[in-house]
């Protein structure tokens, strides 16, 4: 085995050991090779099956990755060890794309097939499976069936932090949310005036207080009502009337 496979093997099994680690839905079942070539994973995602002609949904899914001596030069071989309805992948291979990049890692594979799984991923126009293609199509309004987060690096919280177990899947709503309303606080009410004080009845000029601005006004006394203008901030003021009894 040449250097640069050994270290692309030990890289990818590090990086695809810290991914199971920290990924609640990914684990790894087996690794064979000293670094491994060849992996057995369970994903736990809520995918499709097909029984007899119904579709029904299943989270338990294994899958086997192989890797070829070409690698990475030539893509890693993935199959599916349970049954899956899914438009790319069929029951001899799984779909990963039609331009294979040597620069992509394992782990990384092994998260855009979970998204696959969960159909956050998948292409109706060149399908593997052409039935699965027709019903996704059909069933758009339901898909994702699985809306977890499947990538660890979108992830808050620091390097090697293990994250919490994913919630579960939920249909989509097709109604969106009312904005929150904040209520204003209420202002408080101004402070009621004193009444003003009534008139003499014997012509003595008395004194009121301008309901607004609290300026004190002198008014002539008699009978009948008053009105009289603040001269300070020109609000127009009541005075009652007395009349004797």
């Amino acid at each position: 085995m040449s250097a640069v496979r050994l270290r692309r093997l030990q890289s990818d099994f590090e990086r695809l050991t810290e991914l199971a680690r920290r990924h609640p839905r990914i684990a790894i079942v087996q690794a064979t090779g000293s670094p491994p070539d060849r992996y057995q994973l369970r994903l736990t995602v809520r995918s499709a099956r097909l029984k007899g002609e119904a579709v029904e949904f299943a989270t338990d899914h294994l899958i086997e990755v192989s890797l070829p001596v070409s690698y990475p030069r030539l893509p890693p071989h993935c199959r599916m060890l349970t049954p899956v309805f899914h438009p790319n992948i069929a029951p001899h291979a799984i779909c990963i794309g039609d331009h294979w990049s040597p620069g992509e890692t394992l782990s990384s594979i092994v998260t855009r097939i979970a998204e696959m799984l969960a159909y956050q991923s998948y292409n109706i126009k060149s399908p593997l499976n052409g039935e699965a293609a027709r019903w996704a199509e059909s069933n758009l309004a339901q898909l994702p069936l699985d809306r977890a987060n499947m990538r660890v690096d979108e992830l808050e919280g620091p390097p090697g932090a293990a994250m919490p177990a994913a919630a579960p899947a939920t249909p989509p709503s097709t109604q969106s949310a009312p904005p929150a309303r904040v209520e204003a606080a209420p202002r408080p009410a101004p402070p009621t005036p004193p009444p003003p004080p009534p008139l003499a009845v014997d012509g003595t000029p008395v004194e009121i207080g301008c309901p607004v601005c609290g300026v004190r006004l002198r008014i002539p006394g008699g009978f009948g009502a008053t009105r009289v203008r603040c001269p300070k901030c020109r609000t127009v003021c009541d005075v009652p009337s007395q009349r004797p009894t």
